[in-house]
């Protein structure tokens, strides 16, 4: 009997265990789901200041894409020691800010009416919070956070400011002279450091800051933002004084940006379409066509004329085709009929196939590459990765992955990367070599290629596909042209020769 009881008690024992950890385990599930969703919620990630994806992390083995080099903004990168110089920069910065572009002596002004809008206490959720545990940043008082908030917005503001008028005249300079040849001394780098998807600020705190202005003021740091972004955007350019675009504008009340990064996103990438119809090539010095380049469309137009009285018989059903190509270098582009011509803008998004009757032309965004260009180029397609929620999302949100995955699909060899650069779509200082390391490793991480990238890889499948008679015709008369010129060239001159000896014998 006593052992029947004490079975009984280990079975209630092990009982109440057993609701206890189901317990534990429902309050932790729960905590867990309301922590996720508190930091990574979907309405949040439009908006939040993400941390360097994970997938794109091999990238930081050969270029320094994520961490800032010379100023932190925002807390991720806040306190370490390299950047630590830059701090009393900031403060130094940010009392230039009050004195002489807001005219305002005491920053305690602009901090109250900067609390009183309460952007800097919601700035807090938009960064990730399990990022930042376990450091000063995370668990400093709530007056230290908003003051970093406060000095990085002022210098920001002032850097943009300082930046937009380097080419005006002394007396038009807002900025204090030491300051501004401190920042123009340094631009690179801190264009660098502030297009980091790590180094970002939200944009509520700025506009926080600039509410605290009067109308006027407002109106010309947001005229400076503009000409700043516009600035940024064009040294993607090969040229900044060809094509200059206008001032960047946009819709701050209604349809602002989450940070500074996405707003040159927005930029380069949005209300622009495929422009159907050919643009010059921007050709420089070190790309200008050759003299068989020049040859060559004279050459198409003959072989069209040609074809059109050649009979081929009709081709079979097409097979269904997909948009997995494992390569397709520029150079064989070119063999198969595919012309690589720059686009009419210079937005990333400005891109397509459009399928002739003879050949067909691919058009692309020239591209001038720097280290800061190609860093601002990463992070912008990281900042993709970290928004995109499905693939079908529209083909705007991931236009600079796709940007970054046509021409690293284009480039096999480095004779691929200087026939882009022939075409006027690449240029930049860096060596064909480092050209072509720089975008295999870039997209060698990416997840995704985006959709304007699938899509126009189906088109030039499909373009295989539909022409495969026409296409081995097309590759022998494009790698023999010079061979047919000179047949061509030596047949003609044997004719003339002989026609003028039967008109000499004529006469005899």
């Amino acid at each position: 009997m006593a052992s029947r009881f004490i079975k009984l008690e280990l079975m209630e024992s092990v009982a109440i265990t057993i609701i206890d950890e189901a317990d534990t385990i429902n309050k932790e599930v729960d905590g867990a789901k309301k922590k996720f969703e508190n930091e990574f919620g979907s309405n949040k990630m439009d908006v939040m200041i993400h941390r360097f994806p994970a997938g794109l992390g091999g990238v930081r083995s050969r270029y320094p894409y994520i961490v800032p080099r010379f100023v932190a903004i925002g807390p991720y990168h806040q306190g370490e020691e390299h950047l630590k110089k830059m701090e009393e920069v900031k403060k130094a910065a940010a009392k230039f800010f009050c004195d002489e572009l807001l005219g305002l002596h005491e920053p305690r002004v602009v901090t109250k009416k900067m609390e009183a809008s309460k952007a800097v206490n919601e700035a807090r959720g938009r960064y990730v919070d399990h990022m930042m545990e376990g450091t000063t940043r995370k668990d400093g008082h709530a007056a230290t956070f908003a003051a970093m908030m406060f000095y990085d917005a002022c210098f920001l503001l002032l850097y943009m400011v300082a930046y937009t008028h380097a080419r005006g005249k002394e007396e038009d300079y807002h900025v204090n002279p030491s300051m501004r040849r401190f920042l123009f001394s340094n631009r690179d780098s801190i264009n660098n450091d502030i297009m980091l998807l790590e180094n970002q600020l939200p944009w509520p705190v700025i506009q926080a800051l600039m509410g605290a202005v009067s109308e006027g003021q407002k109106r010309y740091l947001l005229t400076a933002v503009g000409k700043f972004i516009a600035g940024m955007g064009n040294a993607f350019k090969v040229c900044e004084t060809l094509n200059h675009e206008p001032d960047f504008r946009w819709d701050d009340e209604n349809n602002p940006p989450p940070h500074l990064l996405a707003l040159l996103r927005r930029h380069k990438t949005e209300n622009h379409t495929l422009s159907p119809s050919p643009s010059p090539l921007l050709s420089s010095p070190s790309s200008s066509p050759s003299q068989d380049d020049e040859r060559r469309p004279l050459l198409n137009n003959c072989l069209g004329k040609i074809i059109t009285k050649i009979k081929i018989p009709a081709a079979p059903k097409t097979p269904q085709v997909t948009s997995s190509i494992s390569s397709v270098s520029a150079m064989e582009l070119q063999e198969i009929g595919i012309r690589l011509k720059a686009s009419k803008t210079a937005a990333f998004s400005d891109m397509g196939f459009v399928e002739g009757r003879f050949w067909s032309d691919l058009y692309l965004a020239p591209l001038s590459l720097s280290d800061a260009r190609a860093s601002g180029l990463v992070n912008m397609a990281a900042l993709e990765v970290c928004t995109a929620s499905r693939f079908g999302d529209d083909p705007g949100r991931t236009a600079v992955c796709s940007y970054l995955a046509l021409l690293a699909m284009f480039m096999v060899r480095e004779e691929d990367v200087h026939t882009l650069r022939a075409k006027g779509l690449l240029h930049g200082p860096h060596s064909n070599t480092e050209m072509l390391t720089f975008f295999k490793t870039a997209v060698n991480h990416l997840p995704d290629g985006g959709s304007r990238y699938a899509h126009i890889m189906k088109d030039i499948a499909e373009y295989r596909a539909k022409r495969y008679i026409w296409i081995p015709v097309y590759r022998w008369v494009y790698n023999n042209y010079k061979t047919i010129i000179t047949v061509v060239s030596i047949l003609g001159t044997v004719v003339g020769l002989f026609s003028a000896l039967f008109n000499l014998s004529k006469h005899k």
